[in-house]
């Protein structure tokens, strides 16, 4: 866990688990070009410098930097003696942020898990609902399984749990792309059968909902 602040001069970071190297694994940032070529130099023993501080451990516990004269952040000023007073300040202007913020960095796995479920109980994420928009009824309830629209229709997905995301497909058997859902679907002429599930973090994923519509041409 890593927590900074700064002011016009000043930028205070807080390492709170030193042991830790610099560069935990990334797979976007380690793919990249750049990162590629540092872990080559590194594994060479070729870095020199800020480039070679990057991967040493374990890491200062504290840093400050004087970002006006220092502005790529080198010289770590937390250890010297007339910067003891800038580093109280500093200091306290992150423990202040953190109480204003309400950062739940210090709270425990345990307390968190008891936090999002009640009585340690894991909760489960609604099943999706789907409620039809057509010329007859414009989004006004969900229906149970589908049923017989006439064209054109959209379909819109609800979930009940909050925070939580659902994801649609059309394609049946097991192997099949599951697509987020972000905007109502607008459903062709002919059958569709639509499978929905709903996921939210820390929830238990709903049960699969299947949804059957069969949409005829307009004026039939």
């Amino acid at each position: 866990m890593v927590r900074a602040v700064r002011d016009r001069r000043f930028r205070y970071i807080r390492n709170y688990f030193p042991n830790q190297p610099y560069f935990t694994w990334i797979a976007f940032r380690n793919n990249h070009p750049v990162m590629q070529e540092l872990w080559r130099l590194h594994l060479e023993g070729k870095l020199e410098g800020p480039q070679k501080t990057l991967f040493e451990v374990p890491r200062p516990a504290e840093e400050l930097y004087d970002i006006e004269k220092d502005p790529y952040e080198i010289n770590n000023l937390a250890g010297e003696p007339e910067y003891q007073s800038t580093l109280q300040r500093m200091r306290q202007l992150l423990d202040d942020w953190r109480i204003r913020c309400g950062d739940m960095g210090d709270i425990s796995e345990e307390q968190i898990v008891a936090r999002m479920w009640p009585g340690g109980v894991q909760p489960k994420t609604s099943a999706p609902l789907c409620i039809p928009i057509t010329t007859e009824s414009y989004g006004q309830a969900p229906v149970p399984e589908g049923g017989a629209l006439a064209y054109p229709v959209l379909v819109e997905l609800h979930c009940l749990t909050q925070g939580a995301s659902i994801a649609y497909t059309t394609e049946q058997g097991e192997d099949v792309h599951w697509r987020l859902y972000t905007q109502p679907l607008r459903l062709p002429v002919g059958t569709t059968v639509l499978r929905t599930k709903a996921v939210r973090i820390g929830y238990r994923d709903s049960e699969e909902k299947t949804f059957a519509f069969t949409v005829e041409p307009a004026g039939h």
